[in-house]
């Protein structure tokens, strides 16, 4: 059994309890039954927490990686650089992975962008790392690099990169490869952009107006590609960073002898007469954690559940982690210190001279299945020459390292104070290797005291404006890290609970602010500030006695005007794919964010021995959803007094040119969640609800009264909406509005969507509650009857009924046994293959249903197909696709039925595509199977003509189809020669007989 312990942030457990390892000592026999793994713990208490805080307070230095898209980055590399070496690390990523696939649910686009970015953060919350994006769109898988950078915006997107360098100021950058061929190339033009915004940043004369802001220049002193340079002899190929190991570096395939796009005016492009690598060991065991640092990216990895992630470490060039020592060998260069010991500067070894690993990862010795990674700028003399050791070769990373910034020649009041900060940090880190925890509370406090004097002192200094700048940026940082470290010594945690996740604008909620003292001695606490909500209560002064707790408990108001809960992060291009695909960032938060910190925050404030230290913290909700996984946490969010959602969303009314005019009817349902409060005074809560609609639509009933007991309660109303007589072909909305005598004039017409899972703090998008009407040219087949086995969820099934279908999911029990004979068609949703164990089990069913003169229709999957023969005759599943969403449809066999009826499929039919044409598309396939439809990419990196995308079979008396154009995404957008492409493959079994192919 594998226990997973989630905390809110976590770090590593070095071990099992002593109760545990007595259960097995007596019972020897039950070892494998009650073997455990434990994975997340508290960073912000106990032991380790401790010791990990201690190895900060002796360096300073910020490691950044700038991967393209979610899954794209190095979790091994994080927890490395950070937990080991106690460096500040963060991830940038290009973009949100909003364009990408879901194998776990229905979001979509903004939607997925969503989710994925939570994903992070639960990855981040394993691996340690800060989180940061730019504004770039995922929109789509490319085979060209510029087409993608024109999409972004290259001057755009650079200045996103250059306005996040001079914030954050790294020491190194780790970006991804230029693939020269092959892959998904937004790893390309990610690289190509970080590489540009390397020398930009430290260029004043660049994006001026981030100066005029108040931003500094900033000159980075590494860029790093992962894996070999483009042009290096031996080069093992790129793609997204060699995650793929043996397939030559994933996606990417070999670029032995791509030569990289020219490079910038400002930039040095090396020429790289051989693949110099420079070595990471993320495989090294670090006893404090009690694993690898491979392990602790395993864990973080597998947080990217809607890639179909379980693990494995992964991310560019370092995946799992080189080879760590053996059992018993010398640590490898710039391998973690001793438990408590000062992280040392990584001396020079020979590449590769590692000895096999201990608990690590296995893979190249560079870091992962990458094999390493190459310089390919810096601003350190001499240093493109070198064989490095270290990605931090030639950076002074210690405490000593902050004088660096005042030239030369540093005040010595500068480098005495630093010294002396250092020699309590040493202090502290030796009573913790002696096991003295109690001990490293009074010269970390001392540390405190003296960077506090310091970051005084700076201006009595004779420092520049610019010195000075760097100083105190970097001291802000080391005094953040002290308080932290003060906190731990004296084994302090802290709470903040509010009695409701979900709040509405004026309503109270009660909170529970607690500080908990497992120290060695009392704490005071000076007091707590409650920010975000009216006229909360106070907090008194009191004590954390040892092993106790302060506890206040007070009440707060949400503000009147509190903004609804809802990503910062928006865009006009899902709608409108001719924009630019460019997110726009909301006025007032913290540029690249993940999402906009919550206003619901407390502080407490602290004397622990002989410094004031202060403690934020997010005000949460604790709630269990599913008592399977138990225990979740929310931040505040804010939802409208009455949340009004609207299905369907998308309505295709289908009308047919030249046909009798008559009105059309289509039932809509608006769901009304109560966010009032009841109490005994008022025991209900009234709404109305009503229509928006277009001038000649008409709504039974007109409105509907609904009545709420509780709070949180959903009730529903039905409406029956009624197009004219004569109903024009276009687009039209109907918008649902809630109104209540308890909310005077106000009309709620927005609702919130719910983005959760089990993995993933609980977000949600407040969403108009509008159905987009669409009135199109398409002719439908009456009493159809589809079956549908659902994969990971798709909205094709909406679709199918908006043709007038009648749609039946079929599950385990009547896919084994029941009478499939009552479909006309069956249809298998997206990647169907891979989640339902039941359909790979009764596939046999199927075919026997074509056998006997039924129509199956198989939408696209992945690999998982190809591990039985899951169609009547021999056909693999293969990676092509066609990206551009333009690219012509050749049809091969024009009198097929799919073609010509009830619709004829012209040219038409295959505009104001999204996207993508379709992807995973049968490759290796029996004579017996027919391609109707072959495309072609206007790409060079994706040559030829394309088959495999909608191919169809007899089979016995019936039909077999496999469809890899992409409808699961057309139909959503509302694209009409989708629903006129799927009127016509549920129509099939109606269809009158075509010629033999």
């Amino acid at each position: 059994m594998r226990l997973r312990i989630s905390f809110r942030e976590s770090i590593l457990l070095a071990g099992v309890s002593a109760a545990c390892l007595a259960v097995v000592a007596v019972a020897p026999s039950m070892r494998a039954q009650n073997r455990m793994s434990f994975s997340p713990l508290s960073s912000t208490s106990g032991h380790a927490a401790l010791g990990l805080a201690l190895r900060k307070l002796s360096v300073s230095g910020t490691f950044l990686q700038a991967p393209a898209h979610p899954d794209d980055e190095t979790n091994a590399l994080f927890a490395y650089f950070g937990y080991g070496l106690g460096l500040r690390v963060i991830d940038v990523q290009n973009n949100r992975g909003d364009g990408g696939q879901n194998e776990i649910g229905p979001e979509l686009f903004r939607n997925m962008a969503v989710l994925r970015t939570s994903e992070l953060l639960s990855a981040h919350r394993i691996d340690g790392a800060e989180q940061y994006f730019t504004r770039a769109i995922d929109y789509g898988y490319s085979f060209d690099p510029e087409e993608v950078i024109g999409k972004w915006g290259r001057k755009d997107i650079v200045g996103d990169y250059v306005r996040l360098w001079r914030t954050l100021r790294p020491d190194v950058i780790v970006t991804m490869n230029i693939q020269g061929r092959g892959g998904d190339r937004a790893h390309e033009a990610t690289t190509v952009l970080v590489r540009e915004s390397f020398r930009a940043a430290g260029d004043p004369a660049m994006y001026p107006e981030q100066i005029a802001e108040g931003l500094r220049p900033w000159q980075p002193k590494k860029l790093y590609f992962a894996g070999a340079a483009p042009g290096a002899a031996g080069q093992a190929g790129g793609g997204r960073g060699g995650r793929g190991g043996g397939r030559a570096g994933g996606r990417g395939g070999n670029q032995a002898g791509i030569v990289p796009p020219p490079a910038p005016a400002t930039v040095q492009a090396p020429v790289a007469a051989v693949a110099r690598l420079t070595p990471v060991n993320t495989g090294a065991y670090d006893a404090l954690l009690g694993r690898t640092y491979a392990d602790i990216a395993n864990d973080a990895r597998a947080s990217h559940k809607c890639q179909g992630v379980g693990g494995g470490g992964g991310g560019f060039g370092g995946g799992r982690g080189g080879p760590a020592p053996a059992a018993g060998a010398a640590p490898a260069a710039g391998a973690p210190p001793a438990v408590g010991t000062t992280p040392p500067a990584p001396a020079p070894t020979e590449a590769g001279a590692a000895p096999p690993a201990r608990g690590g990862g296995g893979g190249a010795p560079g870091g992962g299945r990458g094999g390493g990674y190459s310089l390919i700028d810096t601003t350190i003399a001499g240093e493109m020459q070198k064989q490095e050791a270290s990605l931090l070769d030639g950076i002074d990373t210690s405490l000593m390292g902050i004088a660096q910034y005042a030239g030369s020649n540093p005040p010595r009041a500068l480098t005495d104070a630093l010294a002396a900060i250092l020699t309590q940090a040493k202090v502290a880190q030796k009573a913790f290797a002696e096991g003295n925890d109690a001990g490293t509370a009074a010269p970390v406090e001392a540390g405190l005291t003296a960077i506090r004097a310091l970051t005084a002192k700076l201006g009595a200094m004779g420092l520049d404006d610019s010195a000075r700048y760097e100083i105190e940026f970097r001291l802000h940082t080391k005094e953040r890290d002290y308080e932290d470290a003060v906190l731990a010594a004296h084994d302090m945690t802290f709470d903040a609970v509010a009695d409701d996740g979900l709040v509405i604008a004026g309503q109270s909620v009660q909170l529970r602010l607690q500080a908990t003292n497992h120290g060695a001695t009392d704490i005071g606490v000076a007091g707590v500030d409650i920010a975000g909500f009216d006229s909360p209560g106070k907090c008194a002064p009191g004590t954390a006695k040892k092993d106790a707790a302060y506890t206040c408990n007070a009440q707060g108001h949400i503000p009147a005007d509190a903004k609804l809960t809802t990503p910062y992060f928006n865009d006009n291009y899902w709608k409108h794919p001719e924009n630019q695909a460019i997110q726009i960032f909301e006025p007032g938060v913290p540029f690249g964010v993940p999402f906009a910190p919550t206003p619901f925050r407390v502080t407490f404030h602290l004397k622990a021995g002989d410094v004031e230290v202060s403690r934020e913290l997010a005000v949460e909700n604790r709630y269990v959803k599913d008592i399977y996984f138990g225990d979740k946490r929310m931040e505040l969010n804010v939802v409208p007094a009455f949340s009004v959602r609207i299905t369907p969303t998308l309505a295709v009314i289908p009308v047919s040119a030249g046909a009798a005019a008559k009105p059309i009817e289509r039932e809509v349902d608006v769901t009304v969640t109560n966010g009032m409060k009841t109490d005994a005074a008022k025991t209900v809560s009234k709404a109305t609800v009503t229509l928006d609609l277009p001038a000649g639509w008409k709504a039974t009933p007109a409105s509907a009264q609904i009545t709420f007991s509780h709070e949180d309660e959903a009730l529903s109303a039905r409406f029956l909406v009624t197009t004219p007589v004569q109903a024009k072909i276009g687009n039209y909305t109907l918008r649902a509005v809630v109104t209540s005598p308890e909310t005077g004039d106000r009309k709620f017409t927005n609702g919130y969507l719910e983005i959760e899972y089990p993995h993933i703090q609980r977000r949600q998008v407040i969403e108009p509650a509008e159905i987009a009407m669409k009135v199109v040219d398409v002719k439908t087949v009456p009493r159809i009857n589809v079956g549908y086995i659902n994969g990971v969820g798709d909205q094709v099934p909406p679709a199918i009924e908006q043709l007038g279908a009648k749609l039946t999911y079929i599950e385990q029990n009547e896919l084994a046994w029941g009478d499939l004979s009552r479909y006309d068609v069956i249809m298998t949703g997206v990647r169907a293959y891979e989640r339902r164990g039941d359909l790979r089990a009764y596939n046999r069913r199927l075919l026997d249903y074509v056998e006997r003169g039924g129509t199956v229709i198989v939408q696209y999957n992945k690999m998982e197909f190809n591990r039985e023969d899951y169609g009547p005759y021999p056909a693999k599943v293969s990676a092509n696709r066609i990206t551009d969403e333009t690219a012509p449809v050749k049809i091969l066999v024009a009198n097929d039925p799919v073609f010509n009826f009830p619709n004829k499929i012209g040219p038409a039919a295959w505009t104001d595509w999204v996207q993508e044409r379709g992807l995973y598309f049968l490759g290796d396939k029996d004579k017996k199977y027919i391609d109707l439809v072959a495309m072609t990419d206007p790409f060079k990196d994706n040559p030829g003509e394309k088959l495999g995308s909608l191919v169809e079979a007899k089979y016995g008396k019936g039909k077999w189809l496999y469809l890899g154009l992409g409808l699961w995404r057309q139909l959503p957008a509302g694209t009409v020669g989708a629903y006129q492409l799927l009127a016509n493959l549920i129509a099939l079994p109606k269809a009158p007989a075509a010629p033999a192919h």
